[in-house]
């Protein structure tokens, strides 16, 4: 386990979280090829949210179980809460600190999310 740090464009909003980034997910439903997003999930335990819990602001639709937090400020999507898994996180690697840095060893996996129901049944997170 390493722990990483990262941040939103304009630096309001900060988090770390403690993990194993071996692997993130890439997803193609809809939101998640609009934001660009490459997610790694971590649990509750070992996600941190260090500053700027005032300028995070919440986007939901569909089921509305799924929560994406981004900044108000800059616009920038940092983590949700996924559907599958609401208890996690689910961070976008790409705000962490020295992004291409840790890209360099993380398998990137493809989650077909434009059929969700169906790749969420055999996906392993």
């Amino acid at each position: 386990m390493r722990m990483y740090y990262g941040n939103c464009h304009c630096g309001q909003v900060r988090f770390e979280i403690e993990t194993d980034l071996s692997t993130a997910t890439q997803c193609n439903c809809s939101v998640c090829t609009k934001k660009g997003a490459l997610h790694h999930r971590v649990p509750p335990k070992r996600f941190r949210l260090l500053s700027g819990q005032e300028s995070l602001a919440l986007y939901q639709f569909g089921s509305k179980t799924a929560k994406h937090w981004f900044c108000k400020v800059c616009g920038i999507h940092l983590f949700s809460n996924p559907r599958a898994a609401p208890e996690q996180y689910s961070i976008n690697v790409r705000c962490l600190d020295n992004y291409w840095d840790v890209i360099e060893n993380v398998e990137v996996r493809q989650f077909d999310g434009q059929h969700w129901e169906e790749a969420v049944k055999t996906f392993r997170f």
